[in-house]
């Protein structure tokens, strides 16, 4: 029986409305929602992967599964050629994917990181399910955009150890403009409550490797030093150090975005150094010591792993 079976939820994807977008596609019968995916769920790359936060994975780094297709789509992303189905990927059932979690532990990953799962949510929580029956004791990750739906994440319950998502935007004319999700803030903020409920207060072993908790990441755009200073208020103001949260300056404009004429200006310059420094200091001011901070030199394609 699989995990969406024991739950007597017939079929999640037909119609889907998995992520906010609630596009209704027939995913079952080879239709692809907003995500750009059908039902089946579709690996493009796994790997260990040593760049993620300090406290995330260890030595051993973490075992990331990037899953192809995406239901937010930023016009800028760095992973834009995985955001849609490539063709390229691999389908896993249930039973495959928990095997490939246990596998990439084999190889040494301190953590298993679950890249972009949502819009796969009823056979990633499956398979996640799975594995720990059948000895999986790292802490799983779910890194994600932060724009997810509260119903959908509620399959995780119990689950997930560490959720790492993004919280991108605050103003509704940005995330509108950048996204297509005027929406944006209200609902991630309500996905980032969810999460802080199911994992709790960060926890750290003795070695400082989180066994349980949430960072939350913000990526600093060109432009948009007063929405991320939002941001920080709000994630400060409700969260303060009971998470950890990652501000990013790892912005880069991708070719996609330097050859789009109608694309926002701000987003084919880098970021300024200037600006991310005083974004910096304006979390440290607010009391924030849980947090990371990112070099410069972080911007490029140092960061874009080699996807297939």
């Amino acid at each position: 029986m699989s995990f969406m079976e024991s739950l007597n939820v017939t079929d999640p994807y037909s119609p889907c409305n998995l992520c906010p977008r609630r596009c209704g596609a027939d995913r079952t019968h080879g239709r692809t929602g907003f995500c750009g995916a059908d039902a089946k769920t579709t690996v493009n790359l796994s790997m260990i992967h040593k760049g993620e936060e300090p406290v995330l994975g260890g030595a051993g780094g973490c075992g990331a599964v990037f899953f192809e297709g995406c239901s937010l789509r930023c016009i800028f992303c760095q992973n834009h050629r995985i955001t849609k189905i490539t063709g390229k990927g691999t389908v896993y059932d249930e039973n495959g994917l928990a095997d490939l979690f246990l596998e990439l532990v084999s190889e040494g990953a301190g953590a298993v990181d679950l890249v972009t799962p949502m819009h796969f949510a009823p056979a990633v929580a499956g398979a996640v399910r799975l594995a720990k029956e059948k000895g999986l004791s790292v802490p799983v990750i779910c890194n994600c955009s932060g724009y997810e739906s509260v119903s959908t994440l509620k399959l995780f319950d119990g689950l997930i150890d560490i959720y790492l998502p993004d919280l991108k935007y605050y103003s509704g004319k940005t995330s509108a403009k950048y996204a297509n999700a005027p929406d944006y803030f209200a609902t991630a903020a309500m996905a980032v409550d969810e999460m802080y409920r199911q994992t709790g207060c960060a926890v750290l072993d003795e070695k400082g490797i989180m066994r349980r908790g949430m960072i939350v990441r913000h990526l600093m755009l060109p432009g948009n030093l007063f929405d991320s200073k939002h941001i920080l208020d709000y994630l400060v103001s409700r969260y303060g150090n009971s998470i950890y949260i990652s501000l990013m300056s790892q912005y880069t404009p991708m070719p996609h975005i330097l050859s789009n004429e109608k694309a926002p200006a701000e987003l084919k310059r880098p970021l300024s150094r200037e600006n991310y420094d005083k974004l910096c200091d304006y979390l440290a001011d607010l009391g924030q010591t849980n947090a990371f901070v990112q070099e410069m030199s972080s911007s490029g394609s140092l960061m874009i792993p080699a996807f297939n």
